[in-house]
């Protein structure tokens, strides 16, 4: 077997997911749902053809799939092997602009060499800066809505509409597959598992308590026990610096400036 040469954590949007599968199923020149073992392949020949590796030296590291509540295809992804997430920012009037940024934060940690969100945007910029300097490289495969293709860029790719303008040949044919059944007692495990909020997705941002104040900058100890982070007054939105207090919790998002100090910006007070 080749050695493998590229490593994906793969998030997927759930409520988008979910939904684009239905729709996309209706349409008279497709005639069954997309799976997610399906998604699965096209991620990989897709990302593979883009990077130059073969199906065979792509290996997942990590799979998200995130939701806000339970929904019927919480079973195929525990199938696909999945880690069902909760997760608020990702709910039923989210229109795929956004994601929880706690998750995409936390497949970067297994350090792969592509970070794929699926039916959702990467729009927070500190974030997408902190993965282009790690050197990971993000792709976006997008569920558009009535087909619309949104770009941001050239990785930016509309599955819906290669899976219409492609249907029954490769790699746009790997998205059909039968879906995958889960054994009753994995799903009720897994089920177990995800109920109620994970803490760890409980924020759109990295989550740390203030250790030290001074004038105009404090230390926040991040929660994830990744050390302390340095934030300066002017990156904390309102009601203000002035207004945070020793203890208090905070939400924020980690940067590293031309200097190479990193630093917390978004700060938001909890």
């Amino acid at each position: 077997m080749a050695d493998t040469r590229c490593s994906i954590s793969l998030i997927v949007n759930a409520v988008r997911w979910q939904q684009e599968a239905v729709a996309l199923a209706e349409l008279e020149d497709i005639a069954k749902p997309w799976s997610l073992g399906g998604l699965q392949d096209y991620v990989r020949l897709i990302v593979g053809s883009q990077l130059g590796a073969t199906f065979e030296q792509i290996d997942f590291v990590d799979q998200r799939w995130c939701r806000a509540k339970a929904n019927p295809s919480d079973a195929e992804a525990v199938a696909a092997g999945f880690a069902v997430t909760t997760t608020p920012h990702i709910a039923g009037d989210d229109m795929g602009a956004g994601l929880a940024l706690d998750a995409a934060e936390s497949v970067a940690l297994n350090s792969p060499d592509v970070v794929v969100t699926v039916g959702s945007q990467m729009q927070w910029q500190p974030l997408r800066l902190k993965l282009e300097f790690s050197g990971l490289q993000l792709f976006e495969l997008l569920l558009s809505p009535a087909g619309k293709v949104v770009v941001s860029g050239d990785r930016v790719i509309d599955l819906r509409f290669r899976a219409r303008k492609e249907f029954q040949s490769s790699p746009v044919s790997a998205l059909f597959k039968p879906m995958p059944i889960a054994p009753e007692n994995v799903v009720a495990e897994a089920a177990k598992t995800v109920a109620g909020d994970d803490d760890s997705f409980a924020a759109n941002a990295i989550v740390g308590s203030v250790k030290s104040l001074a004038n105009g900058y404090g230390m926040i100890t991040r929660k994830d026990g990744r050390g302390d982070v340095q934030f300066l007054s002017g990156h904390v939105k309102a009601p203000g610096f002035e207004f945070i207090e020793l203890g208090d919790t905070l939400r924020f998002d980690v940067v590293r400036m031309p200097n190479g100090k990193w630093l917390a910006q978004g700060v938001v007070r909890m």
